[in-house]
């Protein structure tokens, strides 16, 4: 290290064998396809408008976040934290960001068969909820939000179509069903370039981080403000309340650069 001052301790990220063996030739020659294809359709200028180019995730927020550092006397070789509620439970939330910053509406998938009254409430009536068995994104989930929150949303912010999404290559958003309703919605469906999603997924890239750091300073401060060991279950509308919180917070500063 003394010897070669330009080297620094990193934390090094795991990778899978297919995603280390990805070059910077073979994205821009997806780039390239994607390219000669919107000129083939007719809908090159989509990429000069960043208000038609969209990306879209879904990601898990933990309903028990960790906390990182904490203060404790000094010698002390034992810190623990006591796990308000379940530690490993999730809210799944479907995203989808604009190239111009703008976020659409959200569907927020829980794994009940029906939902309860308290929720279905508290759930803002531009969003959309999903249901699954697992709790996460199925084929048919992301079909209705496609269908019900994203069209609509294009439709009522009057945004030129045809528009286009990138998702990542989930089977969950590669359906024969899927790619017929967005033919008919023009919406141009782009799965990202395989086992590259670490390096394209501009939602993982630029947006999710912040909105995570959101969400757990929010958890953190309701915990405060009611009691310290009150749990945030799925059952509570306050995952819905913290969310709507952070969510008004990080919308005016989202960036997320897509082309």
């Amino acid at each position: 290290m003394k010897r070669h001052p330009n080297i620094s301790v990193r934390t090094s990220e795991h990778v899978t064998a297919a995603s280390a063996c990805i070059s910077e030739q073979d994205i821009k020659k997806w780039f390239e396809g994607i390219k000669q294809y919107l000129k083939e359709e007719g809908s090159y200028d989509i990429l000069s408008d960043p208000t038609r180019i969209f990306n879209g995730d879904e990601t898990g927020f933990s309903l028990c976040p960790k906390t990182k550092a904490v203060l404790a006397p000094k010698g002390c070789k034992d810190v623990y934290e006591v796990s308000v509620g379940n530690s490993k439970e999730n809210l799944t939330v479907m995203f989808v960001f604009s190239a111009a910053g703008v976020m659409c509406y959200l569907m927020v998938v829980y794994n009940y068969k029906r939902i309860p009254q308290n929720i279905l409430s508290s759930v803002p009536s531009n969003w959309g909820i999903g249901l699954s068995d697992s709790g996460w994104m199925k084929s048919e989930t992301f079909y209705e939000f496609i269908a019900n929150i994203f069209h609509p949303f294009l439709v009522q912010n009057n945004i030129k179509l045809p528009v286009i999404l990138f998702v990542d290559g989930h089977k969950s958003h590669l359906t024969y069903q899927l790619s017929t309703l967005c033919s008919d919605l023009q919406i141009i469906l782009v799965a990202l370039y395989p086992n590259s999603t670490r390096i394209l997924q501009p939602a993982d890239v630029a947006a999710f981080r912040p909105l995570k750091e959101g969400w757990k300073r929010g958890v953190f401060e309701w915990r405060k403000q009611n009691c310290s060991m009150a749990a945030v279950t799925k059952m509570s509308v306050v995952t819905i309340q913290v969310l709507l919180v952070f969510i008004k917070i990080q919308d005016c500063v989202l960036d997320v650069d897509i082309v």
